[in-house]
């Protein structure tokens, strides 16, 4: 007699092997940015030692479409090892449109071929293609879904009048879709409500912080402030820039590293003030030395507007895990227990950012302190192994959320 298959969870995910970074860097040119694919295989990471097993993953590769923002017309199906288990990543002709609706299609096909009833599936982000083919499952197979952020939220920075008007109309498919979904994982409770959530099961994640063990404080550590990510300017970047310029420190510095609309902006500072140091697009290995470097860790996004409320950056998990002092304004995503041990920035002013660099910077002990106790509450609370206990608990339901 054969042996009974056991139910299994499927992760669907915008990824790609950390290995293989350089190769989707080469073929990219608009940068996406890296945390999300940290964050999932963190995530996974987690999940599968809580498990003890590897998991099966779907995935499409998170590029833009052919010839703005990627070099390759077609991107074609594979299937590559996730050690014992697979990856199947969907493939598609790289075209506005056609792209997203030859994903669904082919995810759909994908998905009745490797599904069971019995099976959970745990989808990262409110991603179009895969909601539409996951609104075609049983309801013998349980959906949850990760929300990093609203899908209202995801073009901040659209200025075409056109664009803005095919956002709101995927939005309301994308809506219609996550009627489907059964269980939801939110990274703050304040989205709930958006989401149309109602009775059905949800858990708060947060974050979850890096897999590395944090760089060591080295010798050579300067008076560097670092920043390193989307460098938008609806995510305060200027306002970053402009505290800067008001520091009299001369011996401060301001490293920069990421892609996006301010690099214009970045550039003539970097030509004004040599204090300031724009390194463009790195990998995480150098992020990770420079950072281990910075005296101060900084995050300009301010706390207007109402997606603070729906947001829960990334990179505050990363600072906090690295032993560095972290400089932020308060977002209203971001929960009172965090309090102790970030530097908020009193007013969302350039003035008042730079003030609170100024004092962490003139304080080292103090900011030495604080930094320490950051790192131990997200190593006790919020790593990959715990997260990934979290996240099976909730969908295997062996917890009372």
């Amino acid at each position: 007699m054969s042996q009974e298959r056991k139910p299994r969870i499927l992760f669907l995910g915008l990824l790609y092997p950390m290995e293989e970074e350089e190769r989707i860097l080469e073929m990219t040119l608009q940068h996406p940015s890296n945390a999300p694919n940290v964050f999932q295989w963190n995530l996974i990471r987690g999940m599968e030692q809580a498990l003890g097993s590897r998991m099966e993953i779907m995935n499409v590769l998170p590029v833009g479409t052919w010839p703005k923002a990627c070099k390759r017309f077609t991107l074609p199906d594979r299937t590559w090892p996730n050690g014992d288990a697979l990856c199947h990543e969907v493939g598609c002709i790289n075209l506005p449109f056609l792209k997203q609706g030859m994903r669904a299609a082919r995810a759909a096909r994908l998905l009745k071929k490797l599904l069971r009833p019995g099976d959970q599936v745990v989808l990262y982000s409110a991603y179009m293609p895969f909601l539409k083919a996951l609104a075609r499952l049983p309801r013998t197979i349980t959906v949850h879904v990760i929300i990093p952020d609203l899908p209202e939220f995801y073009d901040l920075g659209a200025t075409s009048a056109l664009r803005k008007c095919l956002r709101k109309l995927q939005n309301r498919m994308v809506y219609r879709c996550m009627k489907r979904i059964d269980r939801f994982v939110l990274l703050t409770e304040h989205m709930h409500e958006p989401l149309k959530v109602g009775d059905r099961p949800w858990m708060l994640l947060e974050g979850i912080c890096s897999v590395q063990p944090p760089a060591p404080v080295q010798e050579e550590t300067e008076r560097a402030i670092l920043y390193a990510g989307t460098l938008h300017r609806q995510f305060g970047i200027q306002n970053l820039l402009n505290a800067f310029a008001m520091l009299p420190d001369p011996d401060a510095q301001l490293w920069l590293c990421g892609s996006g609309d301010a690099e214009g902006d970045i550039r003539i500072l970097c030509e004004k003030d040599p204090r300031v140091t724009f390194f463009g697009f790195v990998s995480l290995e150098e992020v990770a030395r420079l950072r281990s470097r910075a005296a101060v860790l900084v995050n300009p996004r301010t706390g207007e507007g109402e997606y603070t409320k729906y947001s829960f950056p990334s990179k505050t998990m990363e600072y906090m895990a690295s032993g560095k002092p972290v400089v932020m304004y308060r977002l209203a995503g971001i929960p009172a227990e965090y309090d102790p041990f970030l530097y908020y920035v009193p007013e969302d002013t350039p003035e008042s950012l730079c003030r609170t660099l100024s004092y962490v910077l003139s304080h080292p002990e103090d900011a030495a302190q604080v930094a320490s106790r950051a790192q131990a509450y997200v190593l006790e609370n919020k790593t990959p192994a715990i997260q990934g206990q979290r996240l099976v608990d909730f969908i295997t339901g062996r917890n009372g959320d």
